[in-house]
């Protein structure tokens, strides 16, 4: 499965990314989450560090 997120800034996109992944990793899928935005926020929704 791929699913790519875009849009607007501020229209929620990396909160529906990490809850996308994190569902998707507790069925039972491998996720990987790329984030191309220079902040670390979607490390920090999914609870990573931001090394």
């Amino acid at each position: 499965m791929k699913v790519a997120v875009s849009g607007k800034g501020g229209s929620g996109k990396t909160a529906i990314s990490g809850t996308l992944a994190r569902l998707v990793g507790r069925s039972g899928m491998q996720v990987l989450a790329i984030d191309a935005d220079t902040n670390p926020n979607l490390a920090l929704t999914l609870g990573m560090g931001t090394d």
